[in-house]
């Protein structure tokens, strides 16, 4: 990411580099071209004086020369048929001239003066070496070099005497030069032409100096966006980070932790799509460890439960090995024992199965709307002949209107069948058992109330636990039915409660929704 931040960087200020320094280099030649041609007619009107009847070659040499000198160029005057006249000199010869004055040590001989100092612009020809003059005299060459920010001049000081052409000429510029020319006098018939030519390449300083600007702001463009790129880059590296050390947790078993769903749109969509994912694996592993539990308390509760019915059938089956084996009528007994020993183990066992699966939420609902009343009559038929042979009254109280409820009925009948059992078994001769329900709003409730003996304050607590029989139980059972009960209304989303004084009898209530749906345990 920092990578393709500088080769961006870098890429933008090069083309905008590039397109301004074009059009700074077109802008530049245009107007020096325009610089150029104005010289060039100015120095044409000049020139028509000395060109008129026949052309002044020494006046139009002082005008090229002077000329060339100011406007640091080369200029050449030609004829009609553009035969040179007068040529300045290369464009790198000109603003260059020669200073003469008199050496300090130079002293007049009698009858002569001081000569005077004069300035002399060379020619064409000369190849700007020194002119013969006084002996003892001082040149100095002076050359101009011009700026889009002023002049500045240059002094070379020469010894008097030396070597023939004792000034070297200058090296030719092999730069790019810009060429315009305008006739002298009438443009349809002229009488010769001027032409000016720039030494150098024109605002060369200038494009140089933008050049350097754009090379500056290129690398400091490309700082910046190193900076903007490390920045940007630990924004979204950061939650990346926090996403990564998550996973690893989370790949080591804690399915517990969550991502962070924070930063980017995109990284919020990954840390939500992981959290469900954890989700549903935290809901398997829950499930599993659930079924393990279960099948745990399925076999801890079975083996105390079948002790019991187990060591009474192998009392019985000792016996009926030894002396009760010729006795017809001891063994008739043992063995009807021995098929209720078994019928016992096979309730129980059934009964712990289902009591494990719904602990462990491994039951499917069958949840179909059915009439309450059908419910509530089906669960009561299995027991009138029991209550009858018993001496109780067993009494239904159903709603007038016909309510329709959505629930498990089967299991719905096995929590009222429990509750019904109890009823039956604890309740002396001569007791009434009501079993009733209405309709609370969007809840029913169910109740079964008995005229038994009633249950201890200290046992209420306890009365939904597996295998709590009581302090004071004498009524066989296994302790299941009641912690069944519960587990079967919890599934629907109800709730079961138990309202019982000593001697006043027992009444369990079951408030379970209108329409059930299955609820997670």
């Amino acid at each position: 990411m920092i990578g393709s931040y500088l080769v961006l960087s870098l890429v933008a200020v090069g083309i905008s580099g590039l397109l301004t320094l074009g059009l700074l280099r077109a802008y530049s030649l245009h107007q020096e071209r325009a610089v150029l041609e104005a010289n060039a007619e100015a120095v044409a009107r000049q020139a028509r004086m000395w060109m008129e009847p026949v052309p002044w070659r020494e006046g139009l040499a002082r005008l090229a020369y002077a000329t060339a000198f100011l406007g640091n160029a080369r200029v050449r005057i030609l004829d009609a048929e553009g035969q040179v006249l007068v040529d300045s000199g290369p464009p790198a010869r000109a603003g260059a001239a020669f200073w003469a004055a008199p050496s300090p040590s130079m002293t007049p001989g009698a009858g002569e003066s001081m000569p005077g100092a004069s300035l002399y612009l060379p020619g064409a020809t000369e190849r700007l070496e020194r002119p013969h003059g006084p002996p003892g005299m001082r040149w100095m060459r002076i050359r101009q070099f011009r700026s889009p920010w002023g002049s500045r001049f240059h002094f070379e000081t020469f010894p008097a005497g030396g070597e023939a052409g004792g000034i070297p000429p200058e090296a030719e510029d092999s730069a790019q030069s810009l060429i315009v020319r305008a006739p002298i006098g009438e443009p349809q018939d002229p009488l010769g032409y001027v032409e000016l030519q720039t030494g150098v390449e024109p605002s060369v300083e200038v494009i140089a100096a933008a050049t350097r600007a754009f090379t500056i702001a290129g690398l400091g463009a490309a700082l910046l966006a190193g900076l903007l790129g490390l920045m940007v880059g630990e924004a979204l590296s950061r939650p990346i980070r926090r996403l990564a050390r998550a996973a690893i947790r989370m790949g080591e078993g804690d399915l517990g932790v969550r991502a962070p769903e924070s930063g980017p749109l995109e990284l919020r969509h990954l840390a939500g799509e992981l959290n469900r994912m954890a989700e549903r694996l935290q809901a398997t592993f829950n499930a599993l460890a659930r079924e393990r539990d279960a099948l745990r308390h399925f076999i801890a509760d079975a083996s105390h439960q079948l002790r019991t019915p187990l060591t009474a059938l192998r009392t019985f089956l000792e016996l009926l090995q030894g002396p009760a084996a010729e006795d017809p009528e001891a063994r008739t007994a043992f063995l009807t024992e021995s098929q209720a020993q078994v019928d016992r183990m096979a309730w129980i066992t059934q009964n712990l199965l289902d009591l494990s699966r719904l602990e462990g939420g491994l039951i499917q609902l069958d949840l179909a709307p059915h009439p309450l009343a059908d419910v509530i009559r089906a669960a009561a038929a299995l027991f009138k002949e029991a209550a009858a042979r018993r001496g109780l009254t067993l009494e239904l109280e159903l709603p007038e209107e016909p309510v329709e409820v959505v629930w498990d009925r089967w299991r719905v009948e096995m929590a009222l069948s429990n509750l019904l059992d109890n009823a039956v078994k604890f309740t002396p001769s001569g007791g009434r058992i009501t079993v009733g329900s209405r309709r609370e709003g969007e809840k029913i409730r169910v109740w079964v109330e008995d005229t038994g003996p009633g249950i201890d304050p200290e046992d209420l607590p306890h009365v939904f636990e597996r295998f709590y029989r009581g302090r004071n139980a004498t009524a066989e059972g296994s302790g299941l039915g009641l912690a069944i009960v519960r587990w079967i209304v919890e599934i629907h989303g109800g709730r079961v409660e138990v309202h019982s004084r000593p001697g006043q009898g027992s009444r369990f209530e079951l408030t379970l929704p209108l329409r059930a749906e299955a609820v997670s345990t």
